[in-house]
């Protein structure tokens, strides 16, 4: 069945102002018929650049297991996350075990598969996916909820919205995938239409840009310009010391 939609997509995978090396990594794609578009992000921590190490199995392991399972006609995306990013989860823990220079590493994960009309989001950590949707009233909306410890805290209402946003703990991740053996993966869906922007983000890059910003400058991709530079741009300016990693995929209805 051929597709009746086509899929354009931006990214940027940069080291940043700060950091002496990148531990974000990021891939994307089409399957063979067109009919499936995707995206996964992952921002990995661990000492001796195992970081580094980490984020690359998970984005690697992903891509694998995208290719062969896109060929087939009938997959249950919302299942197939769960066990892929498990399995993506136990060879990063696996390896680190056995290694001690990487002992220790995980990563965040973020996920987006786009099929039939519908948009699969899967994360562990905090890199998020938001949904730019015009005429909405809040046309830029976070999709993810973040596995911080600031997070559960708001969300037991023992602390403040903005105590949250002030707290110097606030990367402090509740989550991971590759700390330990198995890992609970958040997954949802919704249904996409013409002109939706699935938009992928680590930490770096959404945690030193305003809301509003972030809007302003995304809204670009429906007229086909590469914001990608600017975000990045805009981060480092507001004091990003992070790795910054960004990428989106629009959804074009054929003949639109």
């Amino acid at each position: 069945m051929n597709s009746n939609k086509q899929y354009k997509f931006q990214s940027i995978c940069e080291r940043g102002a700060v950091r002496p090396n990148n531990e974000d990594a990021i891939k994307y794609g089409l399957s063979n018929d067109g009919n499936v578009a995707w995206m996964v992000i992952a921002d990995g921590m661990g000492g001796h650049q195992a970081g580094e190490v980490a984020s690359n199995l998970l984005v690697d392991e992903i891509e694998k297991a995208i290719v062969q399972a896109s060929a087939s006609a009938d997959v249950d995306w919302t299942c197939w996350l769960e066990i892929e990013i498990n399995r993506a989860n136990n060879k990063i823990f696996n390896q680190a075990k056995n290694n001690s220079e990487q002992s220790g590493m995980g990563t965040t994960g973020v996920v987006t598969i786009i099929a039939q009309n519908t948009c699969y989001i899967a994360w562990v950590g905090d890199s998020r996916a938001y949904l730019y949707r015009s005429g909405e009233i809040n046309s830029l909306s976070q999709i993810t909820q973040d596995h911080t410890m600031i997070q559960a805290l708001l969300d037991k209402g023992a602390i403040t919205k903005k105590e949250a946003l002030e707290s110097n703990n606030k990367n402090m991740l509740s989550k991971a995938v590759g700390i330990k053996k198995g890992v609970d993966v958040d997954v949802l869906s919704f249904p996409v239409h013409n002109q939706d922007i699935i938009l992928l983000s680590t930490d770096g890059l959404h945690d030193s840009l305003e809301h509003l910003k972030f809007e302003q400058l995304v809204v670009k991709i429906q007229t086909g310009l590469d914001v990608t530079a600017q975000l990045v741009a805009q981060a480092i300016d507001n004091g990003s010391k992070d790795n910054i990693t960004f990428g989106s995929i629009l959804v074009i209805e054929n003949g639109e």
